[in-house]
């Protein structure tokens, strides 16, 4: 330990008969003591992150995320290898009714509120039985140029983060069942 300390002392010294050495360790120090000031607040928010991303996992086990690429009030955007893997029939659909698939990197949907008084809406919630508290909005996406829209869970989770589900899509008729929800 004491030929450690003796060693840094060394060090130290021949960085402070150097000018340029002097600086280079000046702004070492400094970055190093910023990055320590902010080290417990980095720590405390990755264990949200992780313990957000548990709970989000363990609640939403059974239904399928929509990783959405970008939004706005009207529409969402999903990339197609995404598409593709949460909705295959839909994937394969698209193509033979639009040019543009083999042209564009994503597909847009169109998003709108659900109302529940409209018959589809209200049908697909009828035969959804996962429970829907968790998610603060319900929508229905239509993919651009398609006619089977989906019925999307939107929550809002405490880091900001909007993650978005499919619980019925009326092409297939899938659904989330009750079990799909922890």
């Amino acid at each position: 330990m004491q030929d450690e300390l003796h060693e840094a002392e060394e060090k130290l010294e021949v960085y402070r008969s150097d000018a340029s050495l002097a600086q280079t360790l000046d702004a070492d120090v400094q970055h190093t003591e910023r990055t320590l000031a902010t080290l417990s607040q980095r720590i405390a928010t990755r264990r949200a992150e992780i313990t957000e991303e548990s709970w989000a996992s363990e609640t939403f086990a059974g239904l399928r995320e929509i990783p959405v690429a970008s939004q706005d009030r009207s529409f969402v955007s999903v990339r197609k290898e995404d598409l593709s893997r949460i909705a295959p029939r839909l994937a394969a659909e698209i193509p033979k009714k639009s040019h543009l698939w083999a042209d564009w990197t994503v597909w847009n949907f169109r998003r709108r509120p659900v109302h529940r008084a409209s018959a589809m809406p209200a049908e697909a919630l009828r035969r959804t039985q996962a429970s829907l508290a968790y998610f603060e909005r319900l929508e229905v996406w239509h993919a651009v140029g398609m006619a089977d829209p989906w019925l999307v869970g939107g929550v809002r989770l405490p880091s900001n983060r909007e993650r978005f589900y499919l619980l019925y899509d009326w092409g297939t008729e899938t659904t989330a069942d009750r079990q799909d929800l922890r």
